[in-house]
């Protein structure tokens, strides 16, 4: 998984043809789907090279 649209495994059912409605906060803090270390560091991994600033994830 390389990309924001990459699934993390099987188990995540995001695609074309069925979107989750949680899309977007899924890339960021998940996966929402099922439970797994494995997934969230591949997510985590891809925030930290995508993020420019330290306070890119800040509110």
């Amino acid at each position: 998984m390389e990309r924001f649209i990459d699934p993390c495994c099987k188990e995540c059912f995001n695609s074309k043809d069925n979107r989750c409605d949680q899309f977007v906060e899924c890339c960021l803090t998940g996966p929402l789907c099922h439970d797994s270390e494995e997934c969230a560091a591949k997510r985590r991994a891809i925030v930290e090279k995508l993020a420019h600033s330290p306070g890119y994830l800040e509110q």
